[in-house]
């Protein structure tokens, strides 16, 4: 008996990785931002400022591979997710005092939404191995 795996992704999943991608970009937006001054002149720190942009831009790439992984249902792909969204909630919690209000709940709610559309069991499912593998012809 064969059972037959979904040929898309659940709608949790792919809403995840929407947001995740939401947040790729609004991070390599920093960081071209941060090159940008460096190029310009306009930090007095550039080599600091530079690595941390280019650091920036190694974790975009992270992310988007991750997420690529995640969709063609490689289970590797939550990992690297999911530890990026803990980081995001963890400086959203902490910078609660000191930047707006709306920003932290950004910080705290986009991270919690994504973690919960990776891990519900429709999406764990997507990428579960242990499922018969497909037929090599």
């Amino acid at each position: 008996m064969t059972t037959e795996r979904p040929a898309r992704p659940p709608l949790p999943l792919v809403l995840a990785l929407l947001l995740v991608l939401v947040e790729v970009g609004a991070l390599a937006a920093l960081a071209v931002g941060m090159l940008v001054e460096v190029l310009g002149g306009a930090t007095v720190s550039g080599a600091v400022t530079a690595v941390l942009a280019l650091l920036f831009l190694g974790i975009c790439a992270l992310l988007v591979v991750a997420a690529r992984a995640l969709h063609q249902r490689r289970r590797w792909g939550r990992g690297p997710l999911v530890t990026w969204q803990l980081l995001v909630l963890a400086t959203g919690i902490s910078q609660s005092g000191v930047i707006p209000g709306g920003i932290v709940a950004l910080l705290v709610l986009l991270p919690v939404a994504v973690t919960v559309g990776l891990l519900v069991p429709p999406s764990v499912a997507w990428a579960d191995r242990t499922a018969p593998p497909r037929a090599v012809v």
